[in-house]
């Protein structure tokens, strides 16, 4: 069986749009501020390790956990397809991530260094900014969706792709924002933002058409 090559791209599309690498770009150099490039490395990759794991586990076992929960996917639609849409919204506005000053002991050696910096901004850096509602809502239903094993595979390994490129993007970011500066970070954001948006209202309208079909029969009719 092939595996479902649409359901895929849309689904790398929805991730790109919701991790958005480019806007973690600012957040992740303010909360690495202080650290060598090691630090730096070995955080990114911690934090990216554990996302990781967060996102695989609803993509792999959506479904069981609806089930145990008693939802439907449509229902999870039309909640999820909120969820996104209030995070688009503050996309475009620029309030989608706050970051807390963090400090950090010099005194330590540079893995307690790394765990002590980890356990001050995994909260909110991994959960909620990469692995948080949006994400997780989009891996399920996404996850739902997919009914072979060749393209649950391909959605993981994309999952993983997206979040590699995401780790480059933060190992690299202070590099691009002293090229760049903040404005055409701030833009594309805003960009990824419509992006989700659609996304946001493309879930809701089906979930809809699923839970009400005489909508659909009435207008066609």
């Amino acid at each position: 069986m092939e595996p479902n090559w649409e359901l895929i791209v849309n689904f790398v599309v929805a991730m790109i749009a919701i991790v958005n690498p480019v806007e973690k770009i600012p957040l992740w150099v303010e909360a690495s501020e202080g650290g060598e490039t090691g630090f730096q490395w070995r955080l990114a990759g911690l934090i990216i390790v554990s996302s990781a794991m967060i996102l695989l586990l609803f993509l792999l076992l959506g479904r069981q956990i609806m089930n145990l929960l008693q939802l439907h996917l449509s229902s999870f639609k039309i909640g999820g397809g909120l969820i996104l849409l209030q995070f688009g919204f503050s996309m475009l506005k620029g309030t989608a991530v706050e970051l807390e000053k963090k400090g950090i002991d010099v005194a330590k050696t540079l893995n307690a260094r790394v765990i002590q910096r980890y356990q001050q901004i995994f909260i909110p850096i991994g959960v909620p900014v990469i692995a948080g509602p949006g994400a997780i809502t989009t891996v399920i239903i996404y996850g739902t969706q997919s009914h072979d094993f060749q393209t649950r595979l391909f959605m993981s390994l994309s999952l993983l792709a997206v979040l590699a490129i995401l780790y480059l993007t933060m190992i690299t970011g202070p590099f691009i924002q002293k090229i760049t500066g903040k404005m055409p970070l701030k833009l594309s954001s805003r960009v990824f933002g419509m992006v989700l948006i659609a996304i946001a209202v493309q879930f809701m309208a089906e979930g809809l058409v699923e839970i009400f079909p005489g909508w659909v029969n009435g207008s066609t009719s």
